[in-house]
């Protein structure tokens, strides 16, 4: 598992290795990024953070703060080796909790540019938690949503629009952007 473009191009990313973490694999992390754009602004949530692959992708590319959040121990110890590699550990913030502890105390003046929902797929909290994020993000922020490819989420999610969609093997990659309200 590598980063694939931006400042830190072709470094290699430790995995976190239990089987309760799932990594996406570069392929598929490439295409999530052409999709989006190949650069990025401001502030990048990574929720279910695992290794902290999108995030830290993100931060290669762009984004100027990311926020990991993830529950395993393992994993935030993997995200913060990982911060260190790559010298961006000034660049994040790593909480270890829940989501949804992270969702009830987020800050009200703390808005995200994109924010990457990749939990383990027997949780379908997608539309949960980007509710409980609509009042968190810009208008023309990103909501990328890795899910199994049997889980179709709605177009429209308050107004958070969906705007791409693609599987790949067992996986489905669903992209929303936030709209003015009509």
């Amino acid at each position: 598992m590598r980063i694939i473009g931006g400042k830190h191009r072709a470094r290699k990313l430790m995995r976190v290795g239990k089987i309760t973490t799932r990594e996406t694999a570069d392929m598929v992390k490439e295409s999530i990024f052409n999709m989006i754009g190949g650069t990025l602004i401001g502030t990048t949530l990574d929720l279910f953070a695992g290794s902290g692959a999108y995030g830290l992708e993100a931060l290669s590319r762009g984004s100027n703060l990311v926020y990991f959040v993830d529950y395993d121990k393992d994993a935030i110890k993997t995200i913060k080796k990982n911060a260190e590699t790559l010298g961006e550990l000034d660049n994040v913030i790593i909480e270890m909790k829940t989501v949804e502890r992270f969702l009830k105390g987020i800050p009200e003046n703390l808005m995200f540019d994109q924010v990457f929902i990749d939990p383990p797929y027997d949780m379908n909290i997608y539309e949960e938690v980007m509710i409980a994020l609509h009042d968190h993000l810009y208008v023309d922020s990103l909501v990328i949503c890795e899910s199994r490819k049997d889980v179709i989420l709605p177009e429209l999610i308050l107004n958070l629009e969906k705007i791409k969609e693609k599987v790949y093997g067992i996986k489905r990659v669903t992209i929303y952007e936030k709209i003015e309200k009509r």
